[in-house]
């Protein structure tokens, strides 16, 4: 993997943290996170016509990551309502991994590898640590942990989802510029009937953060594709997991979180869990 490739990978890991970020740093989680997917939206929308329509096949996948992600953003709205971005992030990003590691074992009946099961194992530990750390300092939250947990559940679903999907569209940018255009409206139906006539008079006020969220998101998942192109895919997907730490970063000096010694050591375990799952399993 050349250097090139290497910054563009920590780039786009960078990137997909900062829009976590943003959507943590404000006052109402679930309206931050329908102006992100609305930011992304509107770049779709300017690419969308320069691009063929997806093939025909695709359109059921289409519908379905549309309607796994309504349940992907509110429970991230919901998970940062209640912890730290540098928990609840780490936890959605690590737990992914480790439930498609454990449903091929269990459910596919496939095998892992010792360096498998070692990521198993970090990736557990680490989840574990965090837990741990939250409940000694009295901020354990029990909701919002198994809000951040069934996130990771529902990446693991829109993946599966997506994959097959793309791969019949016929243009994987095509696919991914439509899943971007599509995915906001759902999820601003339903903060405009919750919101009963806030979000707009919100968004006045903060639509720059939620242009910034949907660039960062944009922009991350296709630097991420534009790197599966020039090295595997696995290093690639291992690279991008250094998310967590810029999570980390990102909550310690914008959004002025403590981290303790304990937190610091489970973010790496998830790191290290994660990149054995995907270079080693």
């Amino acid at each position: 993997m050349s250097g090139l490739v290497i910054l563009v990978i920590l780039g786009s890991a960078l990137f997909h943290a900062s829009w976590n970020a943003v959507i943590k740093g404000g006052s109402n989680k679930l309206f931050e996170t329908v102006m992100k997917a609305s930011g992304g939206d509107i770049l779709a929308a300017c690419c969308l016509p320069f691009l063929p329509t997806p093939a025909p096949e695709s359109w059921p996948y289409l519908a379905g990551t549309v309607t796994i992600h309504v349940f992907y953003y509110l429970t991230i709205a919901y998970a940062y309502r209640g912890a730290d971005l540098s928990y609840a992030y780490t936890i959605m990003r690590g737990a992914s991994p480790l439930f498609t590691a454990l449903t091929a074992v269990f459910l596919l009946h496939d095998t892992l590898s010792p360096g498998g099961w070692l990521g198993v194992l970090l990736l557990s530990t680490g989840i574990l640590a965090l837990a741990a750390d939250s409940l000694r300092r009295g901020r354990f939250n029990l909701p919002v942990t198994l809000s951040a947990l069934a996130n990771a559940l529902i990446i693991m679903g829109y993946t599966v989802v997506d994959g097959s999907g793309v791969r019949l569209s016929g243009s994987t940018i095509s696919y991914i510029c439509w899943v971007f255009f599509l995915n906001a409206f759902p999820i601003l139906i339903i903060a405009v009937i919750l919101g009963r006539g806030k979000y707009f008079r919100y968004l006045k006020g903060r639509w720059k953060y939620g242009l910034f969220g949907g660039t960062c998101s944009f922009i991350a998942y296709g630097l991420s594709l534009w790197g599966m192109t020039q090295a595997p895919i696995s290093l690639v997907a291992a690279l991008r997991e250094t998310s967590v730490v810029f999570g980390m970063l990102l909550g310690v000096i914008f959004l002025k979180e403590t981290i303790t010694p304990a937190r610091l050591l489970a973010v790496c375990l998830v790191l290290a869990g994660a990149v054995s799952i995907k270079i080693l399993a």
